[in-house]
Parts: structure tokens; C-alpha cells; sequence
């Protein structure tokens, strides 16, 4: 079972990566972290997951394998990055971050 972390639900394909990741048989949504916390706490209440209002105590966890990034592009360098020296597998799908510079960062 791979355990993944839901990073923001800002980007509007996040109910999409929900619904492949539930339909999944060897993928478990464990954890929700978003900058609004209204709204990850929410999610996190409709999938039974655990929210996380601090994305570096979610990227503690031992028990999360990977994350999908569904945060602000200005934001992705800064998760992204967290995440990758946190260890996760990391997921997005749309730009990488802003300019050629952070890419470069997160590479």
C-alpha cells in the first residue's frame, strides 16, 4: 500500500488526482496539508483522512510515501523541495515552479 499525502487542494485537477488515487487498490489518501486550513481540514474530513495544518509535520511522518502537489505554482520550489528532503515520492503535474532558476532548485 502506498501512502500518499494530498499537498493543497488549490489547484482544481486535486478532486481528479483523488478520485484515480481512491479508485486505486494499492493507494491509501493518509494525510491532507493545505495552506487554507478551511479547506485541507475539510477535505481531509470527507476523505477520513488526518490533516496537517503544518506541511513540515506531515512530511515527518514516516508512514507517508509520497505527495501530490496540488498547491499555487508560486509555492511548488518551496514544497516541493520539502518534500524531496523529507524523502517522498513527489507528484505534480502542471509547471514545476515559476522560473527556470527554482526548476533548476528542485532538479
Amino acid at each position: 500500500m502506498i501512502r500518499i499525502g494530498m499537498l493543497s487542494y488549490w489547484h482544481l485537477h486535486a478532486a481528479d488526482y483523488t478520485r484515480e488515487l481512491l479508485a486505486h487498490p494499492g493507494a491509501e489518501i493518509a494525510a491532507v496539508w493545505d495552506e487554507d486550513a478551511a479547506r485541507g481540514a475539510a477535505q481531509a474530513a470527507e476523505l477520513g483522512a488526518d490533516f496537517h495544518a503544518d506541511l513540515a509535520e506531515l512530511l515527518a511522518r514516516d508512514d507517508i510515501d509520497a505527495v501530490v502537489v496540488g498547491t499555487p505554482t508560486a509555492a511548488h520550489r518551496d514544497v516541493i523541495v520539502a518534500a524531496a528532503r523529507a524523502g517522498k515520492h513527489v507528484f505534480t503535474e502542471k509547471v514545476v515552479a515559476a522560473t527556470l532558476a527554482e526548476a533548476e532548485e528542485v532538479v
